[in-house]
């Protein structure tokens, strides 16, 4: 494989780097709370999985041993089409009869047909031929259901008895056709009797209304307002034609007339002649006649025409009397005048005379005629107001006549239809699925109880698993860790199995690439490393273990640190070895001293030997820089190893030639990792804790309990020093959170750099 030189990763993109380790240290927050129960779940799974399978193989044998001996249960079935009466008289009436709502509303219909009314009679002709049949049992096994959005009845029966399930269906088959014939006709008969009650109320209204429309046009002399107002305008506009031309009529006689009397007294001979005349009784009196004649001719002539019997006579006894005054006025003026004057006057006088008369007459009429024409106009017009509220009546009597009618119609034709139907025998419900028995039982059927058992039985297995993974004291997740502990979670460390296959000349190599400067665009130049990717992600946990301390301890410089556990076995010597080599590897001076004088592991791990140790310094005067050997993963890197076991080792490490070296390692070494014995039974870590800068716990999934875990921490609290974190180690591959951290290297990582780690 090829890879990058670790030196541009540690050195120039060390801020990016330590934001991508706090990010994998809160990975979890970012995926949903579903998700993250359910991946629990299944570890709980994984690491129960001898009890889960017991336990679903038992339930699972159980159910199917249960299952094969039970006795079979046979399903016969038909189904019923339920057809509503296409001539309901509630639906077509507007009204509701009881017995037909059953008829629409099919929750209401199951529960009737399952009523003891109609299953009574059925039931006991049954229990002649089977009498061990009950009620109770007749009406538990039946089933009554309506198919989806359809008007089909679906009709079933449950029994060992195969023959009796056939039976029971067969008969309740007949029992609903017959109910379905009996509800027809009774709804019918209703109907019939609810139209014949309500026609009698419908005839008297129409009779009622019919007199109400006859009285109102008697009394208003009227057939229709709406005629009567179209005369009425009509008449109107004539009698305004009529007055207008009356008027100008009216206006050219009062004209004339004052143009001839003018004439009449524009000369001294015609005013003494006028005079003369008018003290005249007899000719005063001819001409009152006259003018009465010319009245009567006028008023004849506006009915009459000119040759009319009537209009000559008057104009024959005008003429006549016309000629009287000729004579009076001759006789007259000739006592008043002479001869000459006698001639020329009288025929003049008795000519403007005459026309004075007849426009005088003439200007009467046309007044009397204007007068009349007004009368006529203002009775119309008062006529015309009425018509509106004459014509709404007319409507509304209309329009009720209109309804009563229809209803009646309705009725009797309603009536007819119900007869008609009545009469003829028909079924209204139809069997469409005659009765039959299903092939096989329905119960107990082999691959739907392997099924459901199957499925029981395993949902039944992880619960139990869950419950005794609850009940057990030990910590198997770095969540429930981290929940547990309420310190900081500084790495989870993954297991990795070929732990002691590292290859050392491979370590060195990472140690010996070349940097690349800073801004260099070029690739830096690549070097094959057998590393696998668990290895790469192995040692990616420390590297992330060492940025976590550094983040929380910006402000102190850490120069020691214990690095303890809560039980044997946890990994602590592990830790503490590839926690110093990872620190060496990016330049610092680190010594791991392995303080565990009572099983020492970590020359093993180291790859140094043990002849020589912490515990030939601490009871010989031997100098420790002879005792302290150089790694051979990397030149950094310095181990002190334990030496022979000391079976005091309490009193050894609180001498104060044990306080002295710790202070004096100090100045010789960037960081100095103490691998102390495990906190319970041992009070050794806590004495290193309360000489260095901070404890780390190592705590093994799977190894230590909740308990424990408590219990450390209490004791590394109270030797003085502050508990710098907590380490999850021996993650399993394929736990929930071993996956999530692979997809994190890949995901934040080009290949190059994870195979670098």
């Amino acid at each position: 494989m090829s890879i990058n030189p670790l030196s541009k990763l540690y050195q120039s993109e060390l801020g990016q780097e330590t934001r991508n380790s706090q990010n994998f240290l809160s990975f979890k927050g970012t995926e949903s709370r579903s998700e993250l129960d359910l991946k629990k779940v299944w570890d709980v799974v994984r690491r129960r999985k001898i009890f889960v399978s017991t336990v679903a193989l038992i339930l699972f044998t159980a159910t199917m041993a249960w299952s094969t001996t039970r006795k079979p249960v046979y399903m016969s079935v038909f189904r019923l089409l339920i057809e509503p009466s296409k001539s309901n008289p509630g639906q077509q009436l507007g009204v509701a009869l009881d017995e037909q709502a059953a008829g629409t509303n099919y929750t209401t219909l199951t529960q009737v047909l399952r009523s003891s009314q109609i299953l009574e009679p059925a039931f006991k002709s049954l229990q002649k031929e089977y009498p061990s049949l009950t009620y109770d049992k007749f009406l538990g096994n039946l089933s009554i259901n309506r198919l989806k959005e359809t008007e089909i009845i679906e009709v079933s029966y449950l029994d060992n008895d195969a023959n009796q399930s056939l039976s029971v269906v067969e008969k309740l088959a007949d029992t609903y056709l017959n109910y379905g014939e009996q509800l027809r006709s009774r709804n019918l008969q209703q109907g019939i009797k609810f139209v014949e009650k309500q026609l009698p109320t419908l005839y008297r209204r129409v009779n009622q209304i019919q007199s109400q429309l006859e009285s109102f046009r008697e009394s208003n002399k009227i057939v229709n307002p709406e005629d009567r107002a179209a005369y009425l305008i009509k008449m109107s506009g004539d009698i305004e034609a009529q007055q207008k031309a009356t008027q100008a009529r009216l206006a050219e006689s009062k004209a004339l007339y004052a143009t001839l009397s003018k004439q009449v007294g524009s000369s001294p001979e015609v005013a003494i002649a006028s005079s003369a005349l008018s003290e005249s009784k007899t000719f005063q009196a001819l001409r009152e006649q006259l003018q009465q004649l010319e009245t009567q001719i006028s008023i004849n002539t506006e009915r009459l025409t000119p040759d009319a019997p009537p209009v000559k006579a008057l104009m024959k006894r005008r003429d006549g009397v016309l000629a009287q005054m000729q004579l009076e006025a001759k006789r007259t003026l000739s006592t008043t005048g002479t001869q000459q004057a006698q001639g020329n006057l009288s025929g003049t006088l008795i000519e403007l005379n005459r026309q004075l008369v007849t426009v005088s007459n003439e200007i009467k009429a046309l007044e009397a005629r204007n007068q009349s024409l007004l009368g006529t106009a203002q009775q119309l017009q008062a006529s015309l107001t009425t018509i509106p509220s004459l014509v709404r009546q007319n409507v509304d009597l209309q329009r009720e006549l209109k309804v009563a009618n229809d209803s009646l119609d309705r009725f009797l034709a309603n009536r007819e239809s119900l007869q008609i139907e009545a009469a003829q025998n028909t079924q209204p419900w139809q069997i469409i699925a005659s009765p039959a028995q299903r092939p096989a039982p329905v119960f107990p059927s082999i691959p739907q109880s392997a099924a459901l058992g199957f499925i029981g039985s395993v949902f039944l297995g992880v619960l139990a698993g869950l419950l005794v993974d609850k009940l057990d004291d030990v910590l198997y997740s770095a969540e429930d860790l981290k929940q547990d502990s309420k310190f900081p979670l500084l790495s989870v460390i993954p297991f990795y199995k070929n732990l002691g296959e590292l290859s050392l000349p491979a370590m060195a190599s990472l140690r010996n690439l070349p940097a690349a400067s800073e801004g260099s665009t070029q690739t830096a130049q690549t070097f094959s490393i057998d590393l696998s990717e668990d290895a790469a992600i192995f040692r990616e946990a420390f590297r992330t273990l060492n940025l976590s301390l550094s983040m929380a301890n910006l402000q102190n410089s850490l120069q020691s640190i214990v690095v303890a556990s809560a039980l044997a076995s946890d990994g602590k010597s592990t830790v503490a070895l590839n926690m110093g080599l990872a620190a060496a590897t990016m330049g610092q001076r680190v010594l791991i001293v392995d303080a565990d004088l009572y099983r020492s592991k970590l020359h093993t791990y180291a790859k140094v030997t043990n002849e020589q140790g912490l515990s030939q310094y601490l009871t010989s005067d031997v100098s420790v820089h002879h005792l302290v050997q150089q790694s051979p993963m990397e030149q950094n890197l310095f181990v002190l190893t334990a030496g022979k076991p000391q079976m005091d080792a309490s009193r050894l490490l609180s001498s104060a030639k044990m306080k002295k070296l710790m202070e004096e390692l100090k100045e010789h070494y960037d960081l100095v990792i103490y691998d102390a014995p495990p906190v319970l039974g041992f009070s050794d870590s806590l004495i290193l804790s309360g000489q260095t800068d901070g404890s780390v716990l190592v705590v093994g999934l799977g190894n230590t309990g909740r308990t424990a875990l408590l219990e450390s921490l209490r004791g590394l609290q109270l030797s003085g020093s502050p508990v710098l974190g907590i380490v999850a180690n021996c993650l399993k591959p394929g736990t929930h959170l071993a996956h999530k951290y692979h997809e994190y290297v890949r995901r934040n990582y080009n290949s190059d750099v994870v195979e670098t780690v």
